[in-house]
Parts: structure tokens; sequence; C-alpha cells
């Protein structure tokens, strides 16, 4: 036989070959691999049917099926071609599809239905792709995997973070610590604010994640949006019908604006929610590791306190491992959620710029924030006051509740001191002597003429309060607790 009359290898043939079926095979386990560091790929395994190449690969191929099933509803195919693609799904395989494109088609759509033509009839698999361009796949494909991880596997995790702060919040509503601004010492907060303002934090995220999730798009209008193919296929005036009902099996609402491409502005408000989101926990992560601190340890790790160990060269440390991994994650998370705003660049109807990004935004935000989810409940389920450090923080604020003494002297109608002035003045004066002498704000402006004859005619509560009985001194904050994790029920007991 002549080189010229040599016969054409069919693609059965081509994938039987030995180091296809070893590229095959190593195929098979790197798809299902996440954007993370490989260590902690146990961890999100939850995310490998939603956020990996398997899971875009298969998506593809479930859009053919939704595409031929609404195909056959408007009388273009038979059930029997549904049902023939029904029963392929079960068979086809992402990592074939991968290797396909890498080798024969060089498109990764045209691999998709080259794979499925290997378990349907000629017939069906010439039904397939009915005047569509490969990003209405693709585009609707990650829309729809980024909406079901975000309902299914992330928020659930974010329910469970934000639930165990508003307990937190509950159990500490009346325990007082030193309040802190610029790491320095100032009037007290109640603990229960402090776990209360981030259930709110991250309910308001939470909400916005929601919204901006299930506002993600799709399209079936074809290579430049106007529909034309898909009309040539299935009927002259059905097109904006036939995109309609796709779309709403897949439970997305058409893109409008679309040319090629859904466009990105959806995308890039989701990596704005997710990357708000991530920060706060980081925010969190970084306030822990300080309330953790040998400087102030008023919080701990109960699991960190029985085990220690976390240091190679001494022993005897607790160091807030998870609480730092939380917190260094900010620059990383920051990062990629700008990365979404420069999606929505691309010229007239469609450009590559943004298709090598996409390949990992926001999939790759997405598995942090997992990540980072999932840390941050382990490390709430063991957070434990240390008692005698927060009593021990307070005395000093006691002794010198100096913004208390500030704001009860403005409250006074008129009184300015003769020598030092306002009641600012004189307050920095005392503190002065107090922090020198080391003695008792009250003590030391008690000594003062002018203020002496002002206390007496305070109130008892203002005297108490002068006098370091600061569990007098918490104005609302019990009010906002409840509040916060009113709202922050009402948000995690919503129903998508």
């Amino acid at each position: 036989m002549s080189s010229s009359e040599k016969k054409t290898e069919t693609l059965e043939e081509k994938l039987a070959k030995p180091e296809a079926v070893a590229e095959i095979k190593e195929l098979e386990n790197n798809l299902k691999i996440l954007p993370i560091y490989p260590k902690y790929l146990g961890k999100v395994k939850e995310l490998i049917p939603y956020l990996t190449p398997w899971a875009e690969w298969m998506e593809c191929a479930k859009i053919q099926y939704i595409l031929l099933e609404t195909r056959c509803e408007f009388g273009q195919a038979d059930k029997n071609n549904v049902s023939e693609l029904s029963e392929a799904l079960n068979k086809i395989s992402p990592a074939v599809m991968c290797y396909i494109e890498d080798n024969m088609t060089h498109h990764d759509q045209l691999a998709v239905l080259e794979e499925i033509g290997r378990y349907v009839s000629k017939k069906t698999k010439a039904l397939l792709h009915p005047g569509t361009t490969s990003y209405d796949i693709l585009d609707t494909a990650r829309s729809v995997l980024f909406k079901k991880a975000w309902s299914e596997i992330i928020r659930p995790e974010a329910v469970k973070t934000i639930t165990a702060l508003c307990n937190l919040a509950k159990t500490y509503e009346d325990r007082l610590i030193a309040g802190r601004t610029h790491l320095q010492l100032t009037s007290p907060i109640l603990l229960g604010s402090f776990f209360a303002s981030y259930a709110g934090r991250l309910a308001e995220r939470l909400t916005e994640c929601d919204n901006y999730l299930n506002n993600l798009k799709g399209k079936m209008s074809g290579i430049v949006g106007t529909g034309a193919g898909i009309e040539m296929v299935i009927g002259q005036g059905q097109g904006l019908e036939f995109e309609k009902i796709v779309l709403k099996k897949l439970e997305l609402l058409p893109d409008n604006t679309a040319f090629q491409i859904v466009q990105k502005e959806g995308l890039s408000d989701v990596g704005h929610g997710l990357g708000t989101l991530s920060l706060i926990l980081c925010n969190l992560g970084d306030d822990l590791r300080l309330l953790y601190s040998s400087g102030i340890k008023e919080l701990y790790s109960a699991a960190k306190a029985k085990t220690l160990g976390m240091s190679s060269t001494d022993a005897a440390k607790e160091n807030p491992v998870d609480p730092e991994h939380l917190a260094g994650k900010a620059g990383e998370l920051f990062g990629d959620a700008v990365m979404g705003s420069w999606l929505i660049m691309t010229n007239l109807q469609r450009d590559l710029r943004n298709s090598g990004p996409l390949r990992e935004f926001p999939q790759r935000l997405m598995t942090q924030l997992y990540e980072s989810l999932k840390r941050t409940n382990k490390e709430l389920k063991d957070v434990r006051v240390n008692v005698e450090s927060i009593e021990s923080n307070l005395k000093e604020v006691e002794r010198l509740p100096s913004e208390a003494m500030t704001t009860i002297l403005r409250g006074e109608p008129g009184w300015i001191h003769s020598i030092y002035g306002l009641g600012h003045d004189f307050v920095k004066a005392m503190s002065l002597r107090a922090k020198n002498n080391k003695t008792k704000l009250i003590d030391e402006a008690l000594q003062d003429k002018e203020f002496a004859a002002l206390y007496e005619t305070l109130i008892d509560e203002k005297k108490s309060i002068l006098n370091g009985q600061l569990k007098l001194y918490t104005g609302f904050a019990k009010e906002k607790i409840k509040s916060n994790i009113e709202y922050a029920n009402s948000v995690i007991n919503k129903k998508l």
C-alpha cells in the first residue's frame, strides 16, 4: 500500500496508543487539582466538582445536553437523540477531552464534541452545538459552576463561621475587656462586641456575595451575539426564546449586552465581594493573633494550650499558626480581587486577553476563601478567655480612665480650667502626673480645687466611672451586640 493510500487512523486507534493511554491516565488526576498549594488540597476537596478543569469540561458537556434537549422541544431533534446523549454523559472523560484538544482539535469545545461523539450516533453528534459559539458554552458553564460552588459549598462554610461568632458574642456579652486603638489601651469594650462586630461584617459581605453570584449570567447568542446562527438552526424568530429557555434550565439570566462573550462586570463584582469577605477573615485572624500574643494574652486556643509544640526550637511556645495563616493571605487575596476588574477589558466583539486569567479567576479566590473559612471555623471552636490577663489589662484602664474623664468634662457646659483650659488639656496634664507618680488619675485630678468643686456636682454614675467602675461605661454596646446577632441570623437563615 502506497503512502498516499495509507489508512487514516480513527479516533479510537489514536486514543488506544500507549503514549495516549499514559497521558490520559495522568490527566485524570491533574484535571482535578484545585488552584491552591498542594499541601492543602485535602482540606478543600469538596470544591473539585466545581472549580477544577475536570468540572469545567463536564459542565460544558452537560450544557450540550441542555441544548439538545431544548432543540428537541423546538422540534429540531428526536427524543432518542436526547436519550443517547444522556447515557453518554455517564461515559465521557474530561481527561480524554483534554487529550483530544492538546493533540488533535486544538480547541476545547471541539474536543468536547469529539469525546461525546464516541458514545452517540453520528446523527446525534451532528445535532450538537446548534449555531452556538464556544463561549456560549464556556462562559455559561463557568457561571453555573461558580454559583453552585458558592451556594452548595462555600456559603454553608461561611454560615458556620458567622454562627460561631454569634455564639461567642452571646457567651461573652457581659465580659468587659480593655479597648485598644492604635494598639494602645483605652476605654473598655464588651468582648461580645468584638465577636458580634465580625459576625455583622461577614453577614453584610455574605449578602453582597449572594447578590453578585446570583447575578452571574450566561448567553446562547452565537459568535457575535446577534443570534443569527441560532436562528438558522432553531428557526427564524425563535432565537431569543431558545436562549431564554436554555438559560432558565441552568438558573441563569441572559446577558443582553454580550457579543461573543459574557461581559465581565458581573465577574468583577464577584471578585470584589469574595475579596472583601476574605479580607475580613484576614482581619479577624490578625486580631486573634494579637489577642493571643504574650503581651496581651486575653484569648488563647484551647487546642494549642494542650499540645504546645508549635515551634521547632522552643517547645513551650503556643504559636498562633492558623490566625497567622489567615492574616498572611491578605496580599494574595487582594491581588486576585483586583484582577477581576481588569477582566472587563476586551476589544470590539472579543479578544483573547482575558481568556488566560479566566482559567484561574475567580477559582483561586474561591478556593482560598473556602480554605480560610475552614481554618477560621477550626480556630473559633477552640477560642477561650484568659480571665487573669483580661482583669490585669483592665486595671490599667481603671486606673487611668482618661477618655471617660475627657468626655465627662465635655458634658459639663462651659467648664474651662483657669490654668489648663479645656477639659481635654486638663486631663492630659493630670494623666502625665498619674503616669509619672503611678497613681490613679482621679486622685491626681481631685488635688485640683477647680476639678474637685466640679466633681461634687456630678451624678453618682459619673463619679463611679471616674473611680474605675468601667462596667458603667459601655453605653449601648449590648444593644449593638444584639442588633448584630439578629442581623447576622437573618442573613444566614435566608433562603437563596
